[in-house]
């Protein structure tokens, strides 16, 4: 990485932390679990995939959950990881554009 991708790297952390707020990817991969998986009745309950997996198996969970992270960046739904946390790719990438874009200018 050369001093311009630093510097436009470290910048770019600096704006995302700063200007947009993280994904709770706990909360996206539930409700995707809840969109593919039909709800499960038994009796007159109803429950929810998320909360049946999340509750009855935490580490299958937790897996799943890394897996699908890791689809979303493919997908660039979601931005690659910044200090532990997961923001949306397109807000990422106009901060991005933005700074390059002045260190053009400069």
């Amino acid at each position: 990485m050369n001093n311009t991708e630093k510097k436009v790297q470290a910048e770019l952390e600096k704006r995302v932390k700063a200007e947009l707020d993280p994904i709770d990817t706990e909360q996206r991969y539930r409700d995707f679990l809840d969109e593919i998986y039909p709800e499960v009745k038994i009796g007159d309950s109803r429950y929810s995939p998320s909360r049946i997996v999340e509750e009855l198996s935490p580490t299958d969970f937790r897996c799943g959950k890394v897996d699908w992270i890791d689809s979303e960046i493919r997908d660039g739904s979601i931005s690659e990881e910044i200090d532990g946390e997961y923001y949306d790719a397109e807000e990422v990438e106009n901060i991005r554009s933005e700074i390059e874009d002045a260190l053009a200018d400069a």
